[in-house]
Parts: structure tokens; sequence; C-alpha cells
């Protein structure tokens, strides 16, 4: 299983190579054809165990980076959510688009400018099934977000996880609002406040150092998400075809 996703993660690189190779093979039985899940992670850096936090508690998403490919050079085009989320799915710079400005043109019925499309367009033209998932079960839910700077009349084909076994190949995403604030405690283990190393910029205060705290029982939360749709891939059989994308 792991040995098939990141031999095509290491000779590939990144999701335009993808794209490029399955155009390139539309004659290819779309059985053969790998599915894609991208994992969003909200107001996340790389405060993880496999990038460095000893705080972290994230064992799920480092057994990801393990087994697959841990990017050191990942930057995003903008420092708010709705800009930078309209680049990711368009691959466009936001302010060469247009959509620069945070949770802009939400009345006035901005479109794209012509040539512009979203990455699922893309998927659908090589028979991909694409899906903004916000119940994985009863008890998991994703955020369904899209908050792009534009207007897109179906951005996604479905949002239900039960509609993607029957529906490969596909290109899905999970939102999580983790860690986006309000930030949760661990019932389990809270990360205690005094052990915190503080970025530079923020001051050492107790407040500071409480809130540092709670934002990496967040990042703990998050990763107890994380292992659930793993699990979830691999007691749906999806596993073995699946290249699994986590992003901050």
């Amino acid at each position: 299983m792991t040995s098939t996703r990141r031999q095509f993660l290491t000779t590939t690189g990144a999701l335009p190579a993808f794209l490029l190779s399955v155009g390139a093979q539309r004659s290819m039985a779309q059985a053969n054809r790998p599915n894609i899940l991208w994992i969003l992670a909200e107001d996340l850096s790389p405060d993880l165990g496999c990038y460095g936090e000893s705080l972290a508690q994230t064992p799920n998403i480092d057994r990801l980076a393990s087994e697959g490919v841990r990017f050191t050079n990942a930057f995003t085009t903008a420092p708010v959510c709705s800009a930078a989320r309209s680049a990711l799915h368009t691959g466009m710079y936001q302010t060469s688009i247009g959509a620069h400005n945070h949770r802009s043109h939400r009345q006035d019925g901005y479109r794209l400018p012509d040539g512009v499309r979203l990455i699922t367009d893309y998927f659908r033209d090589v028979g991909y099934f694409t899906a903004n998932i916000k119940r994985i079960t009863n008890t998991l839910k994703g955020a369904g977000k899209t908050d792009f700077n534009f207007k897109v009349e179906k951005p996604f084909d479905g949002d239900d996880w039960d509609q993607l076994k029957s529906s490969q190949p596909f290109f899905a995403e999970i939102n999580f609002p983790e860690a986006h604030r309000k930030f949760k405690k661990l019932d389990e283990n809270p990360t205690d406040p005094a052990d915190v190393v503080l970025p530079p910029y923020y001051p050492d205060h107790p407040i500071t150092r409480e809130d540092w705290a709670l934002y990496l029982d967040t990042i703990g939360h998050l990763d107890r998400k994380v292992g659930a749709v793993l699990k979830k891939l691999e007691d749906d059989g999806l596993a073995d075809n699946t290249i699994v994308i986590f992003m901050g």
C-alpha cells in the first residue's frame, strides 16, 4: 500500500504533474486510477510531531508522514483562509484572479476570469467524481467548507463519504476546523503550559503559554480525526488505491 503511494509522490512531486499524467492516459481503466483525498486543517502551522514539535500529540499524522512524503518547503500564498482557498482550488495567485480580499464577492456574483477553472473541473474532465465531505460517519463530520472569493455554481458533485466507494475514481476533500479558535483542551495528557516553547514573536507570559498549550491540544484533537479518516479508508477497502494529502 504505502510503497505505491510513495512511488507516485516521489516521481511526480506535485499534484499538477499528476493531473498531466492522468490526462495522458485517458484510455486507462478508471478503476486503475488512484483516488485522491485532501485533508485540510484550518490555521495550522507545521506544529506537528513530524516537524519537530515534541509536545504535539500527532501519532496519526506522523505515521502518514513516515509512510509517504513530508514536504519541508510548502507555502501558502495568502495569510487568510478565503484567499488561500481561492488560490489552492484554482492553482492561481489570488491577486491575479481578483480573489485576494477576504470573503469578498459574496453578494455581487463575481465569476472567475476566462480560462481559470477549479481543480475539480480538471478531475471531472478525466472521469473523476468530486466531493467535499460533510458526513464521514454519524459522529464524524467535515465542515464542507469552500470559502471562495468568487461565485461558482457546482464546485463538487457530492458531500457524503458513502458516495465514494461506488464513485471511483474520486477526488474528495475533508475540511476540519481545527486548529481554528476556539481551542479545546485534551481530556487526557493535556499540554502543560510550563513546557511549551513559544514562537519568538510572542511575549513569554502565563496567558500566552496557556493559549499555546491549548493550541497544541487542539492539534491533538485534529490528529484523532485524521486517524479516524485513515481507519475509515482501511475499513472500506479504499486505502490501497487512495493518495492522501494532508495540508494546513
